[in-house]
């Protein structure tokens, strides 16, 4: 059979053509892959365990929900909703008695005022939020600030850029965990809000490398979602929440702000700085004035690591401790030198 010029001609371009596409493919898959699609790509979670995520009473949205965006004064509005709330029944069920209605009143008022008195701008002084929990979340003089609430499943730690909402990071309680490793509460997690991407980390050891699991995570819209593991120093999991695009403008903030900055292991931290010189002078503030202790992320294994939650106030008995210790005459004198206090950011708002 002859095999004539035009037909080989035809069969060579055949050829080309489908190396062309071959490669073409390749490359769009592989683009793809680098973008986060594809392959690479988180699933998706489920909006509306999300959404619950975000409701100010967790799993009731008709109680309203947390937007991104959202000023420091408006989550504030929002929690003290929320906290009344918590407060109702038992107000209810005092009426008969004043004395004891109002004893619950004023109960309320404490934690309200000890959430409010919670809030701190990173502008650049350093304190226990440096080497604590949150310590990996944020960075000093890029704009961020942090507001902070105990609820009855985690503590729930509000992150704003430019005074704007945009992640919330959710420290579960021991209890919540139920003795689980990270591996069986991600699977617990998965439960929820659908199949998730593992995603892990290579660390060197002194058999070679190992390959370790680092976070689960989904997509959530314009959201990320990511399970963490802090176990090993604090003892807890954590939920982190949060704006992808704002937080892209927060990573470039950083960056101009902090050129060449090496980031500090917080949780190696915390531990070099065991005692009281890593404390926050006002850790335990919202169990001290509320008078009901809750065991916060990492304390109750790990009581050496401070895990700070930096509100101001002091119940009547420490007030009678001071008092016992100090001559009356010298805290006046004290008081004299130093001058008073700086007010907390969120001091105008009408509580």
């Amino acid at each position: 059979m002859r095999i004539t010029g035009a037909f080989v001609l035809a069969l060579s371009l055949g050829v080309a053509v489908s190396a062309t596409s071959a490669t073409g493919y390749a490359k769009a898959k592989a683009k793809a892959k680098k973008k986060g699609g594809g392959e690479g790509a988180a699933p998706t979670a489920s909006a509306a365990e999300v959404n619950k995520l975000k409701a100010v009473r967790l799993g009731d949205p008709s109680a309203g929900t947390f937007k991104w965006g959202m000023k420091p004064e408006e989550v504030m509005a929002a929690v003290r909703t929320a906290i009344e709330g918590k407060y109702q029944k038992r107000v209810k069920e005092a009426s008969a008695d004043p004395g004891k209605q109002q004893r619950v009143r004023d109960e309320m008022e404490r934690e309200i005022k000890a959430v409010k008195k919670s809030y701190t701008k990173f502008e650049g002084q350093k304190s226990g939020w440096d080497v604590s929990i949150i310590g990996p979340e944020f960075q000093q003089g890029t704009s961020e600030s942090v507001l902070v609430t105990k609820e009855d499943q985690w503590t729930r730690y509000f992150f704003f850029f430019e005074d704007g909402l945009y992640k919330m990071y959710l420290a579960f309680n021991r209890d919540a965990l139920q003795g689980k490793s990270f591996v069986d509460f991600g699977k617990s997690m998965e439960a929820r809000y659908g199949k998730a991407k593992a995603v892990y980390r290579d660390e060197r050891a002194p058999g070679g490398m190992k390959h370790t699991l680092d976070h689960f995570t989904w997509n959530a819209g314009g959201d990320k979602l990511k399970l963490v593991d802090r176990s090993e120093f604090y003892g807890v999991y954590c939920l982190v929440l949060y704006d992808a695009a704002t937080d892209e403008r927060v990573q470039e903030r950083r960056k101009v702000v902090n050129p060449g900055n090496v980031e500090k292991d917080a949780l190696v931290e915390a531990v070099a700085k065991r005692g009281d010189e890593g404390r926050d002078e006002n850790d335990d503030i919202i169990d001290r004035v509320t008078g009901h202790e809750v065991k916060k992320p990492g304390t109750e294994q790990h009581a050496d690591v401070v895990v700070p939650s930096p509100n101001a106030g002091f119940t009547p008995d420490d007030d009678k401790k001071k008092a016992s210790s100090k001559p009356a005459s010298s805290e006046s004198e004290s008081g004299k030198k130093k001058g008073g206090k700086k007010d907390n950011a969120l001091d105008g708002l009408e509580l």
